[in-house]
């Protein structure tokens, strides 16, 4: 697999460019959940910011974490990890906060840490068909691609984030 890393701060730069460049390279932010490596499309993401205090939203779902104010703008923040139904680990230093454009909707998603930015050749990333024949619970999975002797799950926001849809089966107390 051909995987290039660039500082997490270029991601500016690299969104510029097209989402999937001519020589069907797919260019992606990869992120830590727990013990796993998720990633979506640089084309996606804002920005990404440390995490910082979040002010909690009344009777929101509990994958909802509240609401931050970035520069003057209110952002959801969403917990990616309880979305997911992935176990969640504790805040850390390198936990951020991915801003997403996610469909008309800017979103800020909790992350364990940030790892790469990545250019990932379209032929490595693979659809399981046994993952597709779940069904809608797991709409939210775009592929699998190999990254040296990883896998790297490739999520699409829209899905993953929708808020009338359920990837996950998210529990506070995890």
């Amino acid at each position: 697999m051909s995987v290039s890393v660039d500082a997490a701060s270029q991601v500016a730069s690299a969104q510029e460019g097209p989402e999937t460049a001519a020589g069907g390279t797919k260019h992606v932010v990869v992120f830590q959940l727990g013990r796993e490596l998720y990633a979506v499309s640089i084309s996606d993401v804002r920005e990404i910011v440390r995490m910082q205090p979040i002010t909690p939203v009344p009777s929101a779902p509990d994958y909802v974490e509240g609401v931050v104010n970035l520069r003057g703008q209110v952002i959801p923040v969403l917990n990616l990890a309880r979305r997911l139904g992935i176990p969640v680990q504790p805040v850390t230093p390198a936990t951020r906060i991915v801003v997403v454009q996610a469909g008309q909707d800017t979103i800020g998603m909790i992350v364990d840490s940030v790892v790469k930015v990545a250019h990932i050749a379209q032929q490595d990333i693979e659809r399981p068909e046994a993952l597709a024949k779940e069904g809608a619970s797991l709409a939210y999975i775009v592929g699998i691609a190999r990254a040296e002797d990883r896998l790297i799950t490739l999520i699409d926001l829209e899905q993953a984030l929708s808020f009338a849809s359920t990837p996950g089966q998210a529990q506070r107390n995890q």
